[in-house]
């Protein structure tokens, strides 16, 4: 049974608020965004909660989930104090680590051609 992408929606969203409820009255010393996403997982797992009902909300939260980003970064980056607090340690150490995740992720990816092409063979 495929569901309206609104309703869907609207079972993402009652998850987020289950786990923001569960939060509350418990004071799990986690978002409540987290146990939502925790608890929709294992309603998956278990199949309580079928892929086809959240399905249409989900792959469009999902597309476009980079636009959610963007405004708090630039507003993080323009923001005056930001510059206040990052130093040259912060600074070199996101740098690191990026390329160090880049050459990782490159390796990675050229070991698993290289297998692929020996399996085809």
């Amino acid at each position: 049974m495929k569901l309206n992408w609104l309703f869907q929606f609207i079972i993402l969203i009652g998850f987020l608020f289950l786990g923001h409820m569960i939060v509350s009255i418990f004071s799990v010393p986690l978002p409540g965004a987290i146990v939502g996403m925790i608890l929709l997982f294992i309603g998956l797992l278990t199949r309580l909660v079928n892929i086809k009902w959240i399905e249409k909300a989900s792959s469009f939260q999902l597309k476009h989930l980079t636009l959610l980003f963007i405004p708090p970064i630039a507003g993080l980056f323009l923001s005056s104090s930001f510059l206040d607090i990052l130093q040259w340690n912060i600074l070199i150490i996101l740098i690191v680590s990026s390329i160090c995740c880049l050459l990782g992720t490159a390796f990675t990816v050229e070991w698993y051609e290289k297998l692929k092409r020996r399996r085809a063979k």
